[in-house]
């Protein structure tokens, strides 16, 4: 299993430390969601991982953003799960929607 250098790793437990008690609660929800559809094995840990590295590198002020990047891990990191990451997408998007999340990432601008 890859898992994200020491550079992401910090860039991360950051993100965690400056994130409102909601917005935890949201990443760890929608985290939950997807390892309950997609499978919580070392391939599902595996496309967490992937998804917090780029979530890392990405500039995204808040780890509230997870369900907004699953759609945007490439082919080869979601090979023979394609339906699942989809399903799994679909039913984070109405989770945020119902909690009234924003469709777009938080960002940093400077």
């Amino acid at each position: 299993m890859d898992i994200l250098d020491e550079e992401s790793k910090e860039k991360i437990l950051n993100k965690w430390k400056d994130m409102s008690e909601s917005d935890k609660g949201h990443f760890i929800n929608q985290v939950a969601l997807a390892l309950s559809i997609w499978g919580s094995g070392p391939k599902g840990k595996q496309i967490v991982i992937d998804v917090l590295d780029m979530m890392s590198n990405n500039g995204t002020t808040t780890l509230a953003d997870f369900g907004l990047f699953i759609e945007r891990l490439p082919e080869d990191r979601i090979r023979g799960m394609k339906e699942k990451i989809e399903r799994a997408t679909l039913i984070i998007e109405g989770y945020r929607i119902k909690h009234a999340l924003p469709s777009e990432p938080h960002r940093e601008l400077f």
